[in-house]
């Protein structure tokens, strides 16, 4: 089955042009993305032409509101995403990048951990943002060294200052003694946005899996209770009403969660005393103003993020704390020349964005010797081009790092996108669109790789390479009447990068980094779309996502290690998604499949996991009435109770439901 499945996935991202989802093409969602798009705080997404970004939808995030980003993410996007089982981490793997490779940025900020390098995506609730995005490659110069893959963007809504109201409660309950419970307010008048979002879960974890002698048992050790919340306020310093060359604004952002899990043994293990706690407070204030050509901003953010392992079967206890700083100035100028009679280049809009970032960390706890410390100051700067028309943008970008006051390599990058638009008969049209980038990549090792006792490695060198892709984007819509319309979207997308001084964790009783030389990653990524409103109630999608990577090490310094033309552990050759969903007045129907290819454990394929396919069917069902609506989410999850492992002896949940209630008032 697994190997029909892997030939399925080839052949479709190669010759088939014709699938597709709904959220992402009905005119409807359409109008709901550029509003969303146009009210994103940090200006540096519009400096990234040639690059593939995916948006989300608002039906997509409502769907998965109360569950974590790794069950989003995994379900909903071609990112693998690697989870070590029930309550244990979940980071992102970007076409055969590393997890240290990957960035996830709140309204701009970085809050990947800036010790360990990495971001435990299974501790943020997908409910919590207002949209969510993934932007494909590399993109160094904008958004820091150590972006080398790709990066989550987590943004919360722009205010616009118009006086409403709202109020929600959400319940919810699930299998293996799921519990949660959210709640989101806010108030907005013409000076003042406010806004609080909190959430509450407590689940037991007891599902029963196949131990590694073949016997059905319940899972141990288990138990997760959480708890967050995040407050937005925003303050209105300029005159009404407001517009896209005149804002003044202040806005502060405090976000609190702590998680207490239990870690449940692995297959291995024959019971399990692990106890972990992770707690965050993050902060953002962030002050704009926009006159005319001339958009001026200035961000500051404290993070602190602690982590409290506990072991009595050893004994260990182990305390971390880690504190960051990020501090962002920057000034946008947009020129439109729109001279009717001048040359090409002048019949545009010009944009140049010049900004300081600057990140200092702090780390101490267990398992650093002494107070360890890291800061990073940068300057860069991004000129992009727009034709009248906005069929051509192209932008160039550069940006001098220094890390501990030794200058990084320059790490410039570019990139393109032309759009043809063809109107046919029949109100109809084709659009195609083709794009390219090219980007430097750097990322220089974090204190864990460095510090971290037993095992850290002080003599770690910097990874640095390059990284390019490029794609098309063919969509013929047909027919603009509201009883009958569709859309059919392909996009096939190609990379390549090359990184040298790769690092990886390798040891037995102590785990070391290394740098293992030389590897090589590519591969071809396709999203395939179709969405057909057949009457005004009635509409239909049908989706298909495709990855196809290759991540294989050239060259070794360890000798005789075994793997050089090898695939890098915990990267899938092949992954797949499938979705297909209706859409009948208030209520709306999807089912999801997703295919996940090998995964190697070790760097010279000795030994594998093998694939996997899973299927979930998300039903919601939405009730309004004047300012009162009630929503209504159900969730099968693992609908063929497949039994399987992401990574290595960390057993997943079999079939299991979700159901939530939401009550909404809005004035």
């Amino acid at each position: 089955m697994s190997h029909i499945c892997r030939i399925f996935f080839v052949l479709f991202s190669c010759y088939t042009p014709i699938y597709a989802q709904l959220q992402d093409s009905l005119p409807d969602v359409q109008i709901i993305e550029q509003r969303f798009k146009d009210s994103i705080v940090d200006v540096r997404e519009n400096f990234t032409a040639g690059q593939e970004l995916q948006v989300f939808s608002q039906h997509q995030m409502m769907l998965y509101a109360r569950q974590s980003l790794a069950d989003f993410l995994s379900e909903q996007s071609p990112v693998f995403v690697k989870s070590y089982g029930v309550n244990g981490m979940s980071t992102l793997t970007f076409r055969g990048a590393s997890a240290a490779q990957s960035a996830v940025l709140w309204n701009g900020v970085p809050i990947t951990n800036p010790a360990v390098g990495l971001a435990d995506v299974s501790l943020l609730t997908t409910g919590l943002f207002d949209r969510i995005a993934i932007q494909y490659g590399g993109s160094a110069a904008l958004l820091g060294s150590g972006n080398v893959g790709g990066a989550l963007l987590l943004d919360e809504k722009k205010a616009d200052f118009t006086p409403q109201k709202h109020l929600s409660l959400g319940l919810g309950l699930g299998s293996f003694g799921r519990k949660n419970l959210a709640f989101r307010s806010g108030f907005q008048n013409q000076r003042w946005n406010l806004n609080i979002s909190s959430f509450y879960q407590n689940q037991i974890n007891d599902f029963p899996y196949s131990n590694d002698i073949g016997e059905e048992v319940n899972m141990t050790n288990s138990r997760l209770e959480a708890g967050g919340i995040l407050l937005n306020a925003d303050l209105r310093l300029g005159k009404m009403p407001l517009t896209l060359r005149k804002d003044h604004r202040l806005s502060f952002k405090i976000w609190w969660q702590k998680y207490n899990r239990q870690i449940p043994p692995a297959l291995f293990e024959s019971q399990s005393l692990k106890l972990q706690q992770d707690q965050s407070l993050r902060s953002l204030i962030h002050w704009q103003k926009t006159s005319g050509s001339h958009h001026l901003y200035v961000k500051s953010s404290i993070n602190l993020e602690s982590l409290h392992y506990d072991d009595e079967a050893l004994p260990l206890n182990n305390k971390n704390l880690v504190v960051s700083y990020y501090q962002e100035a920057g000034w946008r100028w947009q020129l439109h020349s729109g001279v009717p009679n001048g040359s090409f280049l002048n019949k545009g809009i010009h944009r140049l964005l010049i900004f300081t970032p600057w990140q200092f960390t702090q780390a101490t706890g267990s398992q650093i010797i002494n107070r360890k410390q890291q800061h990073k100051p940068a300057i860069a700067g991004s000129l992009q081009f727009q034709s009248a028309n906005a069929a051509l943008q192209a932008n160039i970008a550069l940006r001098q790092e220094w890390v501990n006051s030794v200058a990084a390599p320059l790490l410039p990058g570019a990139g393109i996108s032309y759009d043809w638009f063809v109107p046919m008969a029949n109100k109809s049209e084709v659009t195609i669109r083709l794009r390219g980038n090219l980007q430097r990549t750097f990322r220089t090792p974090n204190l864990n790789e460095l510090y971290y006792f037993p095992g850290g490695n002080p003599d770690l060198k910097p990874e640095q390479g390059w990284t390019s892709d490029a794609g098309y984007r063919i969509q013929y819509s047909k027919g603009k009447h509201v009883n009958s319309n569709w859309s059919v979207v392909h996009e096939l997308s190609v990379f390549n990068r090359q990184i040298h001084d790769w690092i990886y964790w390798l040891g037995g009783s102590i785990w070391t980094p290394h740098n293992i030389a030389e590897v090589h990653s590519r591969g071809v990524e396709t999203n395939n779309q179709l969405a057909w409103r057949l009457t005004k109630n009635w509409v239909a999608d049908l989706s298909v996502k495709t990855a196809y990577v290759l991540a294989t090490t050239v060259q070794s310094q360890l000798p005789n290690d075994g793997s050089i033309g090898k695939q890098i552990p915990y990267t899938p050759r092949y992954k797949g998604q499938g979705n297909f969903g209706i859409r009948f007045r208030r209520f709306s129907a999807n089912y999801n499949h997703t295919y996940t290819g090998y995964r190697f454990s070790t760097i010279d394929e000795s030994h594998y996991l093998l694939p996997y396919q899973t299927g979930s069917i998300q039903l919601m069902y939405v009730w309004q009435k004047g300012d009162y609506l009630v929503r209504v989410i159900g969730q099968l999850q693992n609908i063929w109770d497949e039994d399987y492992q992401i990574v290595n002896a960390r057993p997943m949940p079999g079939r299991h439901y979700l159901l939530n209630l939401q009550l909404s008032w809005n004035q």
